[in-house]
This record gives structure tokens, sequence and C-alpha cells, in this order.
């Protein structure tokens, strides 16, 4: 099991997150054009454009992911009245999306305020379906592959644009945005060859309403939980731009997240990588296939620990190095405090999955709603008194809270047949943040001797129970 999981992840973590390397390489050549300002306009509009992109698929991947795994020989024609109803529900989503964003974007960015909502609006309403059902489909299937390639070649694309944009044109903030929207257009080519050539999804608009009930049924309770989520990762910049922080702070903050979003954006490749592997787990329904699901997400509690806790320390000289721009190498210590929050995913994922498969869906908003909602609570009652650094410390609280609530379920806990010492793994995981908030500023000699001590005493560990993740087949 962990050979072929570690296959994948490194197809979903490392091929598919190469544009994204690019990116980061690409910073030193980008960031002299770049101000406060334009981060600042980027995060508002990149905020917005998240949260408001949940709704687009109405939660139905849960309906597709279910009709997957338990009708293996007859999903595709769910996955033709699911695609039929997402295709006409993302037209008229698209409206509404258009008409949030255009009174969204910053005053500073007035005179592009079409150009930027037009720019994400059409690949919502065009390239939505085709979007979901392939991805859907190279994770269940097993083919990251084929994921990674199309990832790599449209993330490269956008890169590329960016570069050209803002280096040489000098165009700013519409860079990322050129960008973005060019690396979704080839990436729907991909998509649509998949969905629509080679599966022959063709979506049916002969909607039975019976059927979309039950279909909406599972999958709306899905959506606070969606958002919630989602609100989670980006509610920090909303409520700056809500409370009239000034968008060059904004813009620092916006970069310092930038490198959380980076892990975070790694950590969901991983996770694609391992859902499969916990559906089949869960699907087993016995001792032995609940504890190692249980095994499983404390190795990758392990290593994500690890990798946040190394990046973390070295994250002052990673801006000098990157971040020609010294107005902007000041935002390190918001950088550490995102990226340790970033590693709560390997014990959300396994809450969502045990909850998404047994279809209990109204659950899973309880965890993810409260931890929004204590994020703007906390942020609008600290950011006016502390200024926007405190924006960070109230999502790393909330984070936590997404990451390790869940275990605490009596849903989870009643069904789970394993113990995952929550309140173990949530102290471990306080001390590595603030060992790593105030390492970062240690000399680069001692960095150099806590990272190999690190890395030296996981090895070890690894080795001692590795035979724990080798003993289970799922063939």
């Amino acid at each position: 099991m962990l050979r072929k999981l570690l296959s994948h992840a490194a197809i979903y973590g490392l091929a598919a997150q190469m544009p994204r390397i690019a990116g980061v390489l690409a910073l030193p050549i980008i960031t002299p054009f770049l101000t406060t300002t334009d981060y600042g306009v980027a995060g508002v509009v990149t905020a917005y454009v998240t949260v408001l992109g949940v709704v687009q698929s109405l939660g139905l991947s849960v309906v597709m992911v279910n009709a997957y795994v338990k009708h293996p020989t007859r999903y595709k024609w769910v996955w033709r009245q699911v695609g039929g109803l997402l295709s006409l529900w993302t037209l008229l989503f698209g409206l509404i999306f258009f008409a949030v964003l255009y009174f969204a974007i910053p005053q500073e960015a007035d005179e592009d305020r079409l150009q930027i909502a037009l720019l994400f609006t059409v690949p919502t309403m065009l390239f939505t379906t085709a979007e979901v059902q392939s991805n859907l489909y190279y994770q269940l299937a097993q083919k990251p592959l084929w994921f990674a390639v199309r990832s790599v070649l449209a993330g490269m694309v956008a890169v590329g644009v960016n570069i050209y944009a803002i280096a040489y044109l000098r165009l700013g903030y519409m860079g990322w945005f050129y960008g973005n929207f060019f690396g979704l257009a080839l990436a729907f080519i991909f998509s649509a060859y998949t969905t629509y050539y080679s599966l022959k999804l063709w979506p049916v608009f002969r909607v039975n309403l019976k059927q979309m009930r039950e279909y909406l049924k599972v999958s709306l309770p899905v959506l606070p939980h969606y958002f919630a989520s989602s609100m989670l990762i980006t509610s920090d910049r909303l409520v700056l731009s809500a409370v009239k922080v000034p968008v060059p702070q904004i813009g620092l903050y916006s970069l310092a997240a930038i490198f959380g979003s980076y892990f975070n954006q790694l950590s969901v490749a991983v996770s694609e990588a391992a859902n499969p592997f916990y559906l089949q787990m869960l699907s087993r329904n016995n001792e032995r296939y609940r504890l190692a699901a249980r095994d499983l997400t404390f190795g990758l509690g392990a290593v994500f620990l690890v990798a946040t806790f190394t990046g973390s320390i070295w994250m002052k000289e990673i801006f000098q190095l990157l971040l020609r721009n010294q107005q902007l190498q000041v935002a390190y210590p918001i950088a550490v405090l995102l990226l340790m929050g970033y590693n709560f995913r390997p014990f959300y994922i396994v809450v969502n999955n045990l909850l998404l498969y047994q279809e209990r869906t109204n659950q899973l908003w309880r965890i993810s709603v409260a931890a929004v909602v204590g994020n703007i609570i906390l942020s609008l009652l600290f950011v006016p008194v502390f200024g926007y650094k405190a924006a960070a410390f109230t999502t790393f609280a909330a984070l936590m809270y997404m990451g390790y609530a869940g275990l605490w379920l009596k849903e989870f806990s009643l069904r789970s047949g394993a113990r995952y010492y929550p309140f173990r793994w949530l102290s471990v995981h306080l001390l590595f943040t603030v060992l790593a908030y105030y390492g970062v500023e240690l000399s680069v000699g001692w960095k150099l001797a806590l990272t190999i001590f690190v890395l030296a005493v996981t090895a070890l560990l690894f080795s001692k129970y590795k035979s724990r993740f080798y003993h289970v087949s799922l063939t």
C-alpha cells in the first residue's frame, strides 16, 4: 500500500506541482516589478474567486464519487445526468459570479474591473463540468500521470504568461490574471478530451426532477462544509478588506499567504492520491483496514509536520533569496504561522472520507462552519487592535480546529474503529509551531543543525514503523 501511495503522491505532489515550483523560481524575476498594492489587489480578487468557486459545483462531486465506488458498472449514467445539471447551473451561476466579483474588486483596480471579472467568469461558465469530471476520474481510477501531465502543461503556460506580462509588459497584477486564464483554457482542452471523447460523458439535459432531488439531497448539505473550508483559507484577506486595512498591508499578508498556499496545494495533491486508498479501506469495513487507515493518517501527519517545520525555520532566508524587493521581505513571520497551520490536512481527510463515504454529509459543516465563523469573529475583534498580522494568528487557530475537531465528533469516533489521540497530536503540532515561530530567527548554523537532527529522527522513526504500512494489501 505504502509504495503505491508514495508513487501516486509523488506524481500528484511533485509532477503536478512543477508549475508552482516554477512560479516560486520566477519570483526573483517578477518581484522587482511588483508592489504591495499589486499583491493586495491579487489577494482580494483571489479570495473572492476561491470562495465563490466552491458553489459552482453544487457539491455534486460527492454524488459522482459514491456512484463510482458503489456502482462501478453504471457510474457513467449518473455522471452524465450530473453533467447536464452542472452545465445548466454554471451558466446561471456565472452571471451571479460576474456581478459579485465586479463590485468586490478593490478601488485600486478600477480601470481593469470589467476585464478582471470576465477573465474569471468565462472559465467558470464554460470549463467547470469537464474540469470537475475529468479530475474525479483521474483520481478515482488512480491514473495520476494523466492528471499530472495536464497540470504541468497548463501550469507552465500560466507561469510563462505571468513572467511575460509582469516582467516584460509591466502589467502588474494583471499578469497573474492573464496567466490564470490561459492556463485554465489549456487545461480545459485536456479535460474536454477526457470527459467527452474518451469517456463519452456527454451531459444529459433531460432533467429527471425526482432523480435530481435525490442527488441534491446528498450534495447540498456538503456545500456549507466546502464553502466554509474555502472561506477559512481566504476569509483572512476578506476581513482585512472589510475592515479597511490599507491595500499595501493586505499585499504583504497576501504575499506571505502564497507560501502557505503552495504547501496547502501540495497537501491537497497528496490527499487526492490518498483518498482512493481511504475509500478502499473504508469499504472493507473490518478492524485490520480501520487500523490501516489510522496508521496511514499518522504517517501523513508526521511527514506533513516535519515538512512544514523544516520549511518554516528557513522562511527568513527563503524570502531573502526569492524576493528581490526589501519592501516585501518583512512578511516572513506571517508565512511561518500560515505554513504551520496548513499541515492540518491528514486528520481532516480521514474524517472527511469516512463521513462522505457513509453519506453523513450533514455532519461536516459542524467542523468547517464553526472554524470559519470563529476565524471571522476573532479577526474582526483583533485586527483593528493589533493590526493585519493578527489575522495570521486567528487563521492558524481556525486551521487547528478544522484539522482536529472532527476527531472528537461522535459520528467519527464511533465508526472509525481506532483511537486517533487528537489531544496528543494537537499538543505536538502547537509545540512545533512555537519552535518554528521563534526558530526562524536563529543563525544559519543553528538552523542547519536543527534541520539535520529533525530529519535524522524522522528517518529512524520511519525505519522502525514502516512495516505497519506494508502489511496491508488493497489489491
